[in-house]
């Protein structure tokens, strides 16, 4: 008989029960944790373990977090080009950052790349006053790595000279890379795109899961596509 087993008859008495209880309930969290730790000294290694992993991950985010907005950003202007490419995932700010690029004559065309919301950011390219004959989507790629190569494929017959990319960011620097690596021939221009009139008047710790999570796709980005060209 396997050990779960064993370890279910040895407690399933009514007498083993009772012993294990408390004699006062409204002691019951603080009385059962000496003899909960003594009974099964694994957990409380793994809890052990689970703490020291949380106060690492908290000390190496404070820093991340702190100069994420140096790190991540890139910014890169263009004062003409053929296409504006806002990237889906956000359909808030990014969606303003275009249609503004749009107003201001930087291109005369909008593509929208990315599932989930791409109609979506369509429609309120519309409200935003983009013509809706002048808004190209696909709304198939499912990463960063899908949205430039499935860009490359809808807009390459319009043979493109110099695009402007539209994210968050923190998403900026990443998404340059990826875009520049799957199209070199194309001179690429990005807006990175953050809440308030300064990018640096507002708290990265708002955004902290997203900044955290893209030091990680940026590690995973650099080992898996750095030799790649498609």
């Amino acid at each position: 008989m396997t050990s779960p087993f064993r370890f279910m008859l040895q407690y399933a008495t009514p007498e083993a029960a009772a012993a294990m209880w408390p004699r006062n309930p409204t002691n019951l969290p603080l009385s059962c944790l000496p003899s909960m730790w003594q009974r099964f000294p694994k957990l409380r290694t793994g809890f052990a373990w689970l703490g020291l992993l949380f106060f690492l991950f908290v000390l190496v985010s404070i820093p991340l977090i702190r100069y994420s907005k140096a790190w991540l950003t890139t910014e890169i202007p263009l004062q003409q080009a053929d296409w504006i490419i806002v990237l889906g995932g956000e359909s808030g700010q990014r969606v303003f950052g275009a249609a503004e690029l749009y107003h201001a004559g930087v291109a005369p065309n909008v593509f929208v790349s990315g599932e989930g919301d791409c109609r979506l950011i369509v429609r309120r390219l519309v409200m935003a006053g983009v013509p809706r004959d002048h808004i190209g989507y696909e709304c198939g790629s499912r990463n960063t790595a899908e949205n430039a190569l499935f860009s490359k494929q809808a807009l390459s017959d319009t043979q493109p000279h110099r695009i402007m990319l539209v994210t968050s960011w923190y998403h900026s620097h990443r998404a340059y890379e990826q875009f520049r690596r799957t199209w070199p021939e194309v001179e690429w221009g990005i807006h990175s795109v953050h809440a308030g009139d300064s990018l640096y008047k507002t708290l990265a710790i708002y955004e902290a899961g997203a900044v955290v999570s893209e030091y990680i796709k940026i590690l995973w980005y650099a080992l898996r596509y750095s030799n790649q060209t498609t």
